[in-house]
């Protein structure tokens, strides 16, 4: 091989790899810029995100509150049940217990 054609073959190479490089070093810029903007929208989703997170929690929070004071109105319903039936019941025992009084006053 002569030193002409080796000298080409050394000024290829080297375009080649100049030529690579290029195009690595502008790869690199455009991943890093990719990077830059999956990091920003990765935040702005994981915004919302928090937001919903946020919305679900209050609403869990305000259903939690209601079956509170269902459970309560329950409560009360069943304790005002409770002394009606009582009451109902202590009338009903003085009643038998009054005719069973005319009974053995009539016997």
């Amino acid at each position: 091989m002569d030193v002409e054609s080796l000298a080409q073959i050394r000024h290829i190479v080297t375009e080649a790899v100049q030529g690579v490089r290029e195009e690595m070093a502008a790869l690199g810029t455009e991943l890093r810029s990719e990077i830059t903007d999956t990091k920003r929208h990765m935040g702005v989703l994981t915004e919302g995100i928090r937001h919903e997170v946020q919305l679900v929690a209050e609403a869990v929070q305000l259903q939690s509150e209601r079956m509170t004071d269902i459970r309560h109105e329950v409560e009360r319903q069943a304790r005002e049940t409770r002394a009606l039936f009582q009451l109902s019941f202590e009338q009903l025992h003085k009643q038998v217990g009054n005719l069973e009084q005319r009974l053995q006053m009539n016997e």
